[in-house]
């Protein structure tokens, strides 16, 4: 790609409704769960992966340039370099398509397209030709984009169930078969996007916790990095020299 590492010297976060992306350095990543698929790429130079089996033990690290990382998957990423995350929207995104798609192809054409395309979660998943699922039980869609929009305002799986309305054991069931994971995962997530949003826009991590429905801050960096791999504050101070996409 032009400009190598200096087209990613500070780091970058698109959060859009669905998506979210980041660019720029490297982090230095612990081991985590991301809780939807994402798409790593390197933007410079290969990174390594290992992915850890069902008891939690590592298999053998593996050179990429880009892979698809599934929801849950417990893994351990070293980038040698400067990096890109697309978080796939669970609702519509088919990762398990993409488990099947050679996305090489996808990757050279990214390389050529230069910064500016990597930048936008959704153009990036456009660019990436992310494929979509079918679609889902109709009455679950207006729910999961209201928690896509106020994750803090449920604070229980009951009080969604009640606004389909189902019990809330059908709900959970219709919600994992909708999104594949389940409703206090999802909420997470999407309350770790608000978060990643409020800091960007000038909150402290105190008040980014708070008005995302977090006990404390401290509640909030350990849920962060067993998400993510590490602190929001780490990830706050990359993100402070550039500009964010916080597309509503």
């Amino acid at each position: 790609m032009d400009g190598g590492r200096t087209a990613f010297e500070t780091g970058h976060v698109s959060v859009t409704q669905t998506r979210a992306a980041y660019t720029g350095p490297g982090l230095a990543l612990d081991p985590h769960r991301n809780a939807v698929a994402t798409i790593a790429i390197d933007l410079d130079r290969p990174y390594q992966l290992t992915l850890f089996d069902g008891a939690d033990k590592p298999g053998s690290a593996t050179s990429k340039t880009i892979a698809l990382i599934p929801p849950g998957q417990l893994h351990h990423l070293v980038a040698m370099g400067p990096m890109a995350f697309l978080y796939l929207d669970a609702l519509s995104d088919d990762h398990h398509a993409l488990q099947h798609v050679d996305l090489s192809p996808a990757y050279d054409r990214l390389m050529a397209a230069g910064a500016a395309a990597l930048k936008d979660a959704d153009a990036l998943a456009m660019a990436l030709g992310v494929p979509t699922r079918g679609a889902p039980d109709p009455r679950l869609v207006p729910i999961i984009r209201q928690i896509d929009e106020e994750p803090e305002a449920f604070d229980t799986i009951a009080g969604a169930a009640a606004l389909v309305p189902l019990s809330p054991s059908r709900f959970q069931a219709l919600f994992r078969q909708a999104t594949g994971l389940p409703f206090r995962r999802y909420r997470l997530w999407r309350r770790m996007a608000r978060v990643v949003t409020l800091l960007r826009q000038g909150r402290d991590l105190t008040m980014a916790a708070h008005e995302a429905g977090f006990a404390s801050s401290g509640h909030l960096s350990a849920a962060f990095k067993d998400m993510f791999g590490l602190t929001p504050s780490a990830l706050h101070a990359i993100l402070r020299a550039g500009p964010a996409d916080n597309t509503p």
